[in-house]
């Protein structure tokens, strides 16, 4: 591949070994060539959803020589820090500084999940969400404040308690948003569904009917924005429904 078409992925390596990043890599893109090569950094992390294991998680010196490697080795021309929680436990600001320090260490454009949650919800024009969150109660109560720091308030909210990525990945997500949104079935706001450990990609039109709405997921908003910083023209609606023409 030539090296304007590859994206690097960060990605906690926390246990599963069935991600849907690793699916998406250079052999599977080729094959329909609506999606650039994507080669996938692992981070070690016990997946612990954590507020201090996050914040670990999350620092800039343990993720840029993994980030340096996609950068000079694999060829990536921009790099998605690819963990909501690992991106927004500590405030906008702090995700901010995440993102911008990547930059400066890798030389290439640099985004996270958490921060490009925030663009996807401009790009549509949504400041209010319903949340359905994988994480315990502190983590997402940090998340609720780092969506407000950006202008986005929540309504409806769900709270599953996972403790660690493992068990969000072993959610039924096409059930939990089932429920959700019978639960919730006056709201019309997008529904949010965080954690990058939780697949979704090839769900996003069964999850969208399912809702009667837009639903965000983590590696929806992930791969779009990297995408984006990329200038891939060719947006794949199977992989960003209502994002594709964002």
């Amino acid at each position: 591949m030539s090296l304007d078409q590859c994206l690097g992925i960060l990605l906690p390596e926390d246990g599963p070994t069935d991600y849907e990043w690793y699916a998406l890599g250079p052999a599977g893109a080729s094959a329909d060539g609506d999606l650039p090569g994507i080669e996938v950094g692992k981070i070690p992390s016990d997946g612990h959803h954590e507020p201090a294991a996050l914040t670990a998680l999350g620092a800039v010196d343990r993720l840029a020589p993994v980030g340096e490697a996609l950068v000079h080795q694999a060829g990536a021309r921009a790099v998605v820090w690819a963990c909501t929680s690992g991106s927004f436990i500590g405030g906008l600001a702090w995700a901010r500084a995440q993102a911008e320090g990547l930059e400066t260490a890798l030389g290439v454009p640099v985004t996270s999940t958490a921060l490009a949650f925030l663009e996807a919800l401009s790009a549509l024009g949504h400041r209010r969400v319903d949340l359905l969150s994988p994480y315990p109660q502190e983590v997402t109560r940090r998340l609720v404040h780092f969506l407000g720091e950006g202008g986005v308030a929540v309504g409806h909210l769900e709270v599953l308690d996972c403790p660690y990525a493992a068990d969000s990945h072993r959610v039924d997500i096409a059930e939990a948003v089932r429920t959700f949104c019978r639960e919730h079935g006056d709201s019309e706001v997008p529904l949010l569904v965080p954690d990058t450990a939780v697949n979704t990609l090839q769900w996003l039109d069964t999850l969208n009917r399912q809702a009667g709405r837009v639903v965000l997921t983590a590696n929806q908003v992930s791969l779009w924005a990297g995408l984006k910083r990329l200038r891939w023209s060719r947006m794949p609606p199977r992989y960003l429904n209502c994002l594709a023409s964002a």
